[in-house]
């Protein structure tokens, strides 16, 4: 029986070009040389549609251009390595131009296809380079190294950081117009922070990445649990205040309409470029001081839980002036460290003051807002990926990686093609079994059929067990 095949033959017609194959398949090898067959078939496919797709080309180049011959390539792909011809061309600037390549997506002296690096830099997204290599060599059963998973990340993490920055520069540097977003709301809210990350082989040894993330309310999702509405998250690496209030500018513009916005309200840690963010947006803005760095600062000076606990809650109901006179004697009375402590939380809350009390209680806004929201999005944006387990990273690294985990969703929909199969969600199917309510009744314990069944402890139990049951039995009738 195991000696038996199953022959396979598939034929296709591409661009007047017929591919034929037949195969036989050892019934022990079943799936994995269906697998096998698939793959050389898909090789021989694709090579053919890269030839006629050639030949169509060379037929609609511009007039201009020269056809100087053919040259052959071989690039890896997400169903293995092929090698094939294309032409090559002079445009009217001397510039030597491969239209299959670019099709492609394929860069000079790149060994991957566009589609191979968005599948690969997905991966890097989610975990380490190397975990990354072995998952994406188990999907193409080839082998793929880190290093090849970090040119991933680095070809196609720059080349999306390289164009919203030159799509920044074309509107503040030569004036053209940025698309208008269509999200409408009353209020908006924007909320910043940053995070250190470890560098390697850099002249500094760690830099401060800056994030931004934008949204226009909270839903419910579970108990104490909530998640931002039309969220928009903005990162940067190596800009300087004016560069990034520009960056939060366009992307704010761009994912909102901002006419119908009439108040913004933000938050953040209190330092100087985080209450800045969002100044270049026209719009009537309250800052209010992040609640979670403003609680863990009391408890930093005051150690004891309840006693910070109420300071911050005069902060946020009265404002600074309410605890400053208290906090002064106790900065007079404390020695040592507690002193020290003291004294910065003072100058913390002095520097913000502003920004302490909560909106329903400022003269000027009755608009109740929570935030906070910074902290969660930040973990899940680049924390949980960028730092800790022994990560450092090159500048190009780190500009790279931040372009694909901001856009992380659209990437893993063009890399893994997410196509719902049907229209209609499956439902749930109710067992059709019946049940007897009584069973539980009549279980079985393991402890009295296991190696343990003769020890006296376990004799006395199930001595114990049965005597109750049967006199449960013997009273209510059951049999």
């Amino acid at each position: 029986m195991t000696e038996q095949a199953v022959e396979i033959s598939i034929t296709v017609k591409s661009y007047n070009e017929v591919i034929h194959i037949h195969q036989e398949v050892p019934f022990s090898d079943l799936e994995e040389g269906i697998n096998r067959a698939a793959k050389e078939f898909g090789c021989k496919v694709l090579i053919a549609g890269i030839a006629g797709l050639d030949r169509q080309l060379s037929k609609e180049v511009p007039e201009g251009w020269q056809n100087v011959g053919t040259e052959e390539r071989e690039a890896r792909f997400s169903i293995g390595h092929v090698r094939y011809k294309r032409r090559i061309y002079l445009d009217g600037t001397g510039q030597r131009r491969k239209p299959i390549d670019e099709i492609l997506g394929i860069e000079p002296y790149s060994r991957d296809s566009l589609r191979l690096q968005q599948i690969g830099a997905w991966l890097a997204c989610e975990g380490p380079y190397r975990q990354a290599a072995r998952q994406l060599s188990w999907m193409t059963k080839d082998e793929i190294s880190h290093s090849a998973i970090q040119r991933m990340v680095w070809q196609l993490g720059n080349r999306i950081a390289d164009k919203e920055e030159g799509e920044r520069e074309q509107i503040f540097g030569c004036g053209e117009a940025c698309d208008k977003g269509k999200i409408q709301s009353p209020v908006l809210y924007g909320e910043s922070d940053g995070v250190w990350l470890h560098l390697q082989r850099e002249k500094k040894r760690s830099v401060e990445v800056r994030v931004a993330t934008m949204y226009t309310g909270k839903k419910p999702i579970g108990k104490k649990r909530n998640s931002l509405e039309n969220k928009c998250t903005v990162t940067a690496v190596g800009m300087n205040s004016e560069a990034w209030q520009e960056h939060v500018l366009v992307a704010a513009h761009r994912h909102y309409d901002l006419d119908s916005v009439q108040l913004l309200i933000t938050g953040g840690d209190g330092n100087q470029w985080v209450r800045n963010s969002y100044d270049r947006i026209a719009i009537k803005q309250e800052f209010l001081l992040d609640r979670f760095h403003l609680a863990r600062a009391a408890r930093k000076a005051f150690g004891n839980d309840k006693q910070a606990q109420e300071i911050v809650k005069q902060l946020r109901r009265r404002g600074f002036p309410s605890v400053c006179q208290e906090l002064k004697r106790m900065i007079e009375e404390a020695e040592g460290k507690k002193k020290e402590k003291l004294k910065a939380f003072y100058q913390y809350i002095a520097n913000n003051q502003d920004s302490l009390l909560d909106l329903e209680c400022r003269d000027s806004i009755y608009e109740p807002a929570s935030l906070g929201a910074i902290e969660g999005n930040i973990d899940k944006l680049l924390v949980h990926r960028m730092k800790g387990q022994g990560c450092s990273w090159r500048l190009r690294g780190i500009r790279a990686m931040l372009a694909l985990c901001q856009h992380k969703e659209m990437i893993g929909h063009l890399a893994l093609d997410f196509t719902p199969i049907g229209g209609i969600k499956p439902q749930r199917k109710q067992s059709q079994l019946k049940t007897d309510d009584s069973e539980w009744l009549f279980g079985h314990m393991p402890i009295f059929y296991g190696p343990d069944q003769q020890k006296p402890w376990v004799k006395d139990w199930r001595r114990y067990i049965h005597d109750d049951w049967a006199l449960f039995i013997y009273l209510y009738g059951y049999s």
